[in-house]
């Protein structure tokens, strides 16, 4: 199903600069984990802090062609973008924000398995970032390795328990590996964060098709008509 204008937008490429800790690491001790919404009935990990090094900033020709791959990926050029990406990543391996691009530029142009190549190296540089993990669940759902996309994207809510994104996908991920009650579950925290997500109803409808309820699976798609509509 195309994405509603009313479904939340993918996580941004992030800066090369490893990212701060997620907002519910500032918690006082024991308030995070608390916060953070239970998956599958167990309590979530609360996020770790993420590492604090920090690469050395790019040279300006690399800086330039950075931005020029990010400029020909919004244009809708993902070879274009792929290329320049690759060349800075060629030269700095550690770059989050090239190996997060050239990631990008190449699912769009359907190269899901380079694409994962390039974010599980980027997954190694920076293990708490969750857009790294959130991207990955994606392209491993385009691949059709939905276990490990479940994988990814719980790591995601984990580290970022407010991307009401990546518990959508999450749970289209759970009902492709059969996980009824998991995927109705993470899509009502999906739809507490983005109540208007016509894609979160879709998916619990097709949840509730397979537990045999079809009333309820009924409401779900209606809601889910009812979201896009708007």
């Amino acid at each position: 199903m195309a994405r509603n204008k009313q479904d939340p937008e993918p996580t941004a490429t992030p800066p090369d600069a490893l990212p701060a800790a997620p907002a519910a690491d500032a918690s006082a001790p024991g308030e995070a984990a608390a916060s953070v919404p239970a998956v599958n009935g167990k309590p979530a990990r609360a996020p770790r802090r993420a590492r604090t090094v920090t690469p050395e900033p790019l040279d300006p020709s690399l800086a330039e062609k950075l931005e020029r791959g990010e400029a020909l990926a919004e244009t809708g050029n993902h070879a274009g973008a792929a290329d320049a990406f690759a060349a800075v990543a060629a030269v700095r391996p550690d770059s989050l924000r090239a190996l997060m691009g050239l990631a990008g530029a190449l699912a769009a142009q359907g190269k899901h398995e380079a694409a994962e190549k390039e974010l599980r190296r980027a997954e190694k540089l920076a293990p708490d970032h969750p857009p790294v993990h959130l991207q990955l669940g994606q392209v491993l759902f385009k691949r059709g390795n939905y276990p490990a996309a479940v994988l990814s994207l719980r790591r995601a809510v984990e580290l970022a328990p407010d991307n009401g994104l990546a518990y959508v996908l999450l749970g289209e991920a759970l009902n492709q590996t059969a996980d009824s009650d998991g995927a109705i579950e993470v899509l009502e925290t999906a739809v507490r964060i983005v109540p208007e997500s016509s894609k979160a109803y879709y998916a619990m409808g097709i949840a509730y098709d397979r537990k045999g309820n079809p009333d309820r699976a009924a409401e779900m798609y209606r809601l889910s008509r009812e979201m896009a509509a708007r």
